[in-house]
């Protein structure tokens, strides 16, 4: 059974202290390092300015571990920017596969409503939550007439929640954080500046986005929004149908498609086909094009090499020789 800190985001909540005092470890300016019991690295807060504050966690852990974030009660005047990458996996005794592992993904949203994130054991993790005023992001992005539609997201919008995977530039910028030593010169300002950057590349990721009618996102639909992306992504040999995720997650499907698309930034169907090719690049390291085409449910391996090259501009033989 997973480790799980339960937590309730109000006015003068500290994360770093109350993980500390939940599990009995000291906190020293605002950062506590986890017991050898749990794993190796630390949680670490930082304020930047009034409206503006991170957290980042930075370990390896020993057994899997869950943050439950609870729901809140009355509007929030905070926004959260949350980045988490878990791509390195470690060989225990001999190299382990995990096939169908998600990628690094940046979440945009309201704090109103509960969350939960899962941390596996023996992985580097690399998660950071950025906490923002919803005026000072505004602010800071100077929104002009244009995206009129963003500005009163981000400043009335009670509850949303935006979904996209990072792109090398964010995670590259996301590791940054680890390379700055606290109480170093000028150490907040860059983090500072590593800050406005990740909410930089966010936003251009977020704008590239057809600007459609937006509805709000409660607690209940985000829920099965997620668990929808779960299904689709458990098994990425399954083209998913339709009519059979509409019943799982009991949502219409024209309902579900909506939102999905407003959340993800996609279709049901790209989104799926996205990450099977994203998996199909990861496995072309350790197995042939035939192979890899199999396990992901190709059966017509023409079909698989130009969708493959529709992604990565490059056939699955090429791109295997040029990361071998």
């Amino acid at each position: 059974m997973a480790v799980t800190f339960e937590f309730v985001i109000k006015k003068g909540f500290h994360f770093a202290e109350a993980f500390g005092k939940m599990f009995g470890m000291p906190v020293a300016e605002n950062r506590v390092y986890l017991q050898e019991s749990l794993g190796d690295g630390y949680i670490q807060e930082i304020k930047l300015r009034e409206g503006l504050s991170l957290c980042m966690h930075r370990y390896i852990l020993k057994e899997e571990f869950s943050l439950k974030r609870l729901e809140s009660t009355g509007p929030s005047k905070m926004l959260t920017l949350k980045f988490d990458c878990r791509k390195v996996v470690l060989e225990t005794g001999q190299q382990e596969t995990h096939l169908f592992a998600p990628g690094c993904e940046a979440e945009l949203g309201t704090g109103n409503f509960f969350t939960e994130v899962f941390f596996p054991a023996q992985q580097e993790i690399y998660f950071l939550v950025i906490n923002v005023a919803r005026e000072l992001l505004v602010e800071l992005l100077h929104l002009s007439g244009e995206e009129a539609a963003l500005r009163d997201r981000l400043l009335t919008n009670p509850s949303f929640v935006l979904n996209v995977l990072m792109s090398d530039e964010m995670e590259s910028t996301l590791k940054d954080f680890s390379n700055i030593t606290l109480g170093s010169p000028f150490y907040l300002l860059r983090y500072q500046a590593k800050a406005l950057e990740l909410i930089y590349l966010l936003f251009a990721k977020i704008t590239e986005r057809v600007n459609e009618a937006e509805v709000a996102v409660n607690r209940a639909d985000a829920d099965k929004l997620y668990e929808l992306r779960s299904i689709i992504l458990k098994d990425l040999s399954v083209a998913p149908r339709l009519i059979d995720l509409s019943k799982q997650i009991t949502m219409s499907p024209t309902k579900m498609k909506m939102l999905f698309r407003q959340v993800f930034g996609d279709s049901i169907y790209n989104y799926f086909q996205r990450a099977r090719m994203n998996e199909a690049a990861k496995l072309l390291k350790d197995y042939s094009v035939s192979e890899t085409g199999y396990r992901l449910g190709f059966k017509n391996m023409s079909h698989f090499s130009r969708l493959f090259e529709k992604y990565f501009k490059a056939k699955p033989k090429k791109f295997k020789e040029d990361n071998s």
